[in-house]
């Protein structure tokens, strides 16, 4: 009788050279030879979840599940238990949102999170849920939240929130200036940007014309420091994001610092104009 680790090291080649069909075919032969043994469940649920075989990589993530609890843990492998328990729940929410089962997605994502809290992971795939439910202020904070968590703890995650983000952005088509954004903002709790002033400053710019409010404020924030030449107009744009966002007072304040900044002539006016609009609508008389 061949052991069962040769038959899902051979599954795992066959899926490696992409033959997944046979790959999936060789992950059951190894789970009849031991159907206690949960790394094949899961290696064959990932393998049918490639293949878009969604349903069936649930049943698989299932019977993962329930003979896990049966394992004997140490103390000392606890945590790492808890992570592997979670980990799996969240591929089983991956599975759910290809099927587009969204609220046993985030039920599944609720227990995922009771375990160990929500990583980048966990926040990822519910921002995808609610994105695709329209609710796109609950999906951004949620990435934000995910950015966060990647700034404390690990940044594997960081390049996959980002791209998720801008292309989030540009289906909504609106600004985005989510609760938890703002909350990141005012805390510092951003990797924060280098570069020179003038690559901060464009990068500002992109993200502001992707609607990304407060990640262009970030930029902008990053260029000031770097002492630009053009500092009134950075300022400039600050409160134009600001003004957007109704924060009436800082964008104010923006417009003040930029004319404290010496524009040039032509740029002087355009700032008046909004300092003006910005003070009054502030209540400031």
């Amino acid at each position: 009788m061949r052991l069962l680790s040769d038959l899902i090291e051979e599954a795992g080649d066959l899926a490696l050279s992409g033959k997944f069909e046979e790959a999936v075919d060789k992950y059951s032969e190894a789970i009849a030879a031991d159907p206690k043994n949960p790394l094949a469940y899961i290696e064959k649920a990932a393998v049918l979840k490639s293949i878009n075989r969604c349903a069936e990589a649930v049943l698989d993530l299932d019977s993962a599940l329930k003979i896990l609890p049966d394992w004997s843990v140490s103390n000392e492998d606890k945590e790492r238990y808890d992570l592997f328990y979670s980990m799996l729940l969240i591929l089983k929410a991956e599975a759910l949102l290809s099927l587009q089962k969204y609220d046993k997605c985030l039920i599944v994502l609720d227990s995922a999170d009771s375990i160990r809290g929500a990583d980048a992971d966990s926040l990822v795939v519910r921002a995808q849920v609610f994105a695709r439910q329209n609710k796109f202020d609950e999906a951004f904070d949620c990435l934000y939240k995910a950015e966060e968590w990647c700034f404390l703890n690990s940044d594997e995650m960081l390049t996959q929130v980002w791209l998720l983000k801008i292309h989030l952005a540009k289906d909504f088509g609106n600004m985005v200036a989510p609760p938890y954004a703002e909350i990141i903002y005012r805390n510092n709790h951003w990797k924060k940007p280098t570069g020179t002033a003038d690559e901060l400053f464009e990068r500002g710019n992109n993200l502001r014309d992707e609607n990304l409010m407060y990640d262009a404020l970030h930029y902008y924030d990053a260029c000031l420091e770097a002492n630009p030449k053009n500092r009134a107009i950075v300022l400039f744009f600050k409160g134009i994001i600001f003004e957007r966002m109704k924060n009436y007072s800082e964008a104010f304040s923006c417009y003040s610092d930029a004319l404290a900044a010496e524009p040039e002539a032509e740029d002087e006016f355009k700032i008046r104009v909004r300092w003006a609009n910005a003070k009054l609508l502030r209540g400031v008389q």
